[in-house]
């Protein structure tokens, strides 16, 4: 069957349905930090993001209304208030897109592994790329800027251990055991947002 003998799914439609709403929520942001944002290097970037997520937008509209769906509302330029009060300092907004960047990249991929369609694939393919350029070039200028907060370090035993018995379970009820290195990933990530809520918060 050909690819434009393939309707899209409800799948589809929803995964290009939040991908519009939420590029357009992360837009807004990404101009309104451009408008206060100093450094060259770090306004560079978010002016790419802003000329990649454009050309983005223009796909998902084609897709939903190829498909005479109506195009979402999303966050527009009247949800910008440009000339307020400065909130966040330059190095705060490059954490924002390093953070938003990962999102994007968790999100691309869900969207891919709802899509049969093979043009709607190679869209999701573009999007992923162009946000792995973008995760490390934000990584790079943290770096750079000895701002980059770095996971844990993990110190392993010398020998392999296997799991018996109930004693791994007990670690959430009972007796407490070390954390699993696996278990740090999420715990890590989730606590760099919850810092930028915070200092987000602060500021509001």
């Amino acid at each position: 069957m050909q690819k434009e003998d393939l309707k899209l799914t409800s799948a589809e439609i929803g995964t290009l349905w939040g991908e519009y709403v939420n590029g357009t929520a992360v837009d807004i942001v990404n101009k309104y930090m451009l408008s206060i944002i100093e450094d060259e290097k770090i306004k560079l970037l978010f002016e790419d993001a802003i000329m990649i997520f454009d050309k983005q937008k223009s796909q998902i509209r084609h897709f939903i209304e190829n498909e005479d769906f109506p195009v979402p509302v999303g966050f527009t330029e009247s949800d910008l208030n440009k000339g307020t009060k400065r909130l966040f300092s330059d190095i705060f907004c490059l954490h924002y897109l390093h953070i938003m960047t990962l999102h994007g990249l968790l999100g691309h991929s869900t969207s891919l592994s709802s899509s049969v369609r093979k043009d709607l694939r190679y869209f999701y393919d573009s999007c992923s790329s162009d946000g792995m350029n973008m995760y490390h070039r934000t990584t790079e200028l943290l770096l750079e800027k000895g701002h980059l907060q770095r996971d844990p370090y993990f110190y392993p035993e010398k020998n392999p251990e296997f799991v018996s018995g109930q004693q791994f379970i007990n670690g959430f009820f009972g007796d407490k055991r070390s954390l699993a290195s696996t278990e740090i990933i999420a715990l890590s990530l989730n606590l760099k947002k919850k810092i930028m809520e915070k200092i987000s918060f602060h500021w509001i």
